[in-house]
Parts: C-alpha cells; structure tokens; sequence
C-alpha cells in the first residue's frame, strides 16, 4: 500500500484506477502529477462508497476495464455523482517489452493514463435497454448450446456407423422422427441417446419461446417504429431488426458512416510504411453478431435489390465472393444508420 499525505484542495480532480476481480478489487488514486493511494479493498459497492467518501471535497473520476462485470458499477457511480470511464481493455495502452502484469499495476496504469487523458471510453447503454440487449443474446446463446447437442448427436451415430441424411439449415420434424425410431441393443445406450434427444427438444423449445419474448419487445413504443422501418430491407425480419437495434443502440452518436462501420469492424485493415499502402481484410473488431446478422441479410438483398446484385457482381469479379458480399453486408450497414437517421424506409433499387 502507498500512500502521499498532502492537502488536497477543494475541488481539485482526482482520478482513480480500478482492477476489478470476485474478492478484491484494487484501487489506485491520483492527482494528475502525484499518487495518493494504492491498495486492495472487498469487491463491494459499499467498501468502494467509503473509499470515495474520504475525497468527498474532490472532483473525481473512474475509470474499469469492460468485460464480466458489466455496466452496475459505472450505474452506481453515475447516480453517486461521480463520472466513470468504461474504458476497452483491448485499446489500454501497453508497454512495450513489460512482462510483469499484477492487479497493483493495472490499477495504477489506468488510474495514470485517465490522469493523461490517453483512454477510450465505450458506450454505455441506459439499464433498460442494457436488460432488453441481453435479451437478443439470450437467444444466441440458446442457439449455440443448440448446435452443440446437435453436433453431440452426429458425433454419437458416426461412432456407431449410423448414417442419416441430414437435412440443411433447420432440423425438420421427419428428421427428428428419425432419430427417435433409432434403436441400441444395449438398454443404457439407449436411454442415454434419448436424453441426448431430449435435450435437443429441450432448447429448440426454449429458443422458440425467446423468439416469442423478442416479438412482444419489439410491439413496445421503444422499438416499434424502428423494427418497422428496419424490417422494409429485403431479409431484414423481427429477429434480426431487434439484433441490429439492441447491439447498435444510438447509431447517431456515429459522426460519420465510417465509424460505424470500424465499431462493426467491417473495415479494411491498413498496413502502411513510407509511401507504401496495402489494405488487409475487414478488422473484425467489435460486434460479430451484427457482422453476422447484415452478412446474412446480405444474401437475401441480393437477391431483390438489382443495385445490390450489381453491385455484388462487379466485386465477385474483381475480388471473389466473400469479399463481395462483405461489401454488400457493409453498404447495408451504412443505409441502415441512414434509415435510422431519417426515419424512412428501404428503397429498391437505390443507387449502389
């Protein structure tokens, strides 16, 4: 612990580091040029409350890495009247060469680079919507623990040699009927197989009632108008309106197109030197659901919007067919902000 006995002066701004973990949290506290504590404090609300009531006479600011715990801390902070940073842990800057990595220096490099005004924030979203985003994601979760029996199943009847013709996308009724009629000689074998079905009843169940919760959120007055206008893109349903509003939120906090399209990550990356220019592949940082989702869309929009299919042929020729479409999943992203924006609907045909 370290600690810098020096009057601080009314008002004066502090800016504090914290290193959240289950337990303990550790906690640095600095003036712009002077450190003035640094220690490890229980990972609760009410130690962190007294810590920040001893500077009560100072401007503070807070600043915590994004990731497992949240936003209730920064929402606690807010309404504490205390302004904090939710600052990327993969844009913190480093040091070069620094192989030591403990929650003391963490907590001091945040705290001292917050004092420098050298870190990002990431957008917070209001609780509401934050509860209403995780919703969306329920459902993908759902889905992936979905495909993960499914993948189980698979594996089970090719360790056993049975080969069944699977269906593509969506596994149908008869199919489903198919491998309920499978037998084992064993007994246990096959009350274990049927678990395994069971289970893949289970989820398919519980992702039809997610879409069923995401349908009766997106008739709210906060979304309805919205889901409209989003849902006049060929492709673009209930499901992946609500993914595109939830993970976007308030796209005009975006200045410009191309900023967007960098939260996304569907960028080119740059590789520059001296008067040397190549451009890489698409970033991918950020929001792999909406690459996913506007991909997906991208597909159906081709098919119906003729701009976007010439579009999509010019590049196909040029670069190939996943870069194309690429291509098309990001100019839709930019006329989505648009419609958003402007409060209207798709146009067919619009000029690519």
């Amino acid at each position: 612990m370290r600690r810098q006995d020096i009057e601080l002066q009314p008002g004066e701004a502090l800016f504090i580091g914290v290193d959240l973990h289950k337990e303990r949290w550790h906690v640095t506290i600095r003036t712009t040029d002077v450190e003035l504590w640094s220690g490890s404090i229980p990972g609760r609300w009410e130690s962190f409350q007294l810590l920040l009531h001893r500077y009560r006479q100072c401007t503070v600011q807070v600043v915590y890495e994004a990731g497992c715990f949240g936003f209730w801390l920064h929402d606690r902070l807010i309404e504490h009247g205390v302004e904090c940073l939710v600052t990327p842990p993969s844009l913190v800057p480093q040091e070069a060469g620094n192989r030591v990595k403990t929650d003391r220096k963490d907590s001091r490099k945040l705290a001292h680079l917050l004092a420098k005004g050298l870190l990002k924030r990431i957008f917070v979203p209001g609780k509401k919507e934050c509860c209403h985003r995780q919703v969306v994601r329920r459902r993908r979760q759902m889905i992936g623990d979905r495909t993960r029996v499914q993948n189980r199943i698979k594996a089970e009847l090719r360790f056993y040699g049975m080969n069944i013709s699977e269906p593509v996308g969506k596994w149908t009724k008869g199919f489903m009927e198919n491998l309920n009629s499978i037998r084992f000689e064993d007994r246990f074998m096959q009350e274990s197989f049927n678990h395994l079905l069971e289970q893949y009843r289970f989820l398919a169940g519980q992702i039809e009632k997610q879409n069923v919760l995401i349908h009766e959120l997106s008739e709210t007055e906060l979304y309805r108008e919205r889901v409209e206008i989003l849902k006049s893109v060929p492709g673009i349903g209930t499901i992946a309106a609500m993914e595109l509003l939830l993970e976007l939120q308030d796209v005009a906090r975006f200045q410009h197109a191309d900023q967007l399209a960098a939260y996304v990550g569907l960028t080119p990356s740059q590789y520059s030197s001296a008067d040397k220019i190549r451009l890489g592949r698409i970033t991918k940082a950020g929001k792999h659901s909406v690459r996913a989702t506007l991909v997906q869309v991208a597909w159906q929009l081709i098919r119906k919007d003729q701009a976007m299919r010439e579009k999509y042929e010019r590049i196909k020729t040029r670069s190939g067919a996943r870069r194309a479409i690429v291509a098309i999943a990001r100019t839709l992203l930019l006329r989505v902000r648009r419609m958003w924006l402007d409060s209207v609907p798709y146009r067919l045909a619009a000029c690519a």
